[in-house]
């Protein structure tokens, strides 16, 4: 029975692994997010420091699209990594949950069948 409860215990600690993983996962997801923060900061100061006339505008301009553009597949691709990960997590973390299940039915019912044992010894020693 303590092997049981330390293979469910090393599982936990398995899952502790995983939620850390997936943790420093969303850290690396939100420094991405800062970067793109910043990279948006430093497109606002060049436009509102141009001074150039009209056409270093359009330049300008179309150099923010594609940088927009970027930065939304950038963050589209993000998403689809943070979906993906957060559903693999899910995943095994069911089917933890279903092994763990199992395991304690398993322990219950060894411990149904100690029990009975105990009485069955009871009733011949009384």
């Amino acid at each position: 029975m303590e092997k049981i409860l330390n293979k469910i215990l090393d599982r936990l600690d398995s899952m502790d692994k995983r939620f850390d993983s997936v943790d420093a996962r969303f850290d690396s997801v939100d420094a991405r997010f800062d970067s793109v923060d910043a990279r948006f900061d430093s497109m606002e100061n060049r436009l509102s420091n141009l001074e150039n006339g009209y056409q270093s505008m359009q330049l300008e301009q179309n150099a923010l699209t594609k940088g927009q553009q970027s930065l939304l597949s950038e963050q589209s691709e993000m998403r689809k990594e943070v979906a993906f990960y957060y559903g693999s997590l899910m995943k095994k973390l069911d089917e933890t949950k279903s092994e763990l299940s199992s395991e304690i039915k398993h322990v219950s019912n060894v411990q149904k069948q100690h029990q009975d044992v105990l009485e069955i010894l009871n009733e011949k020693q009384q």
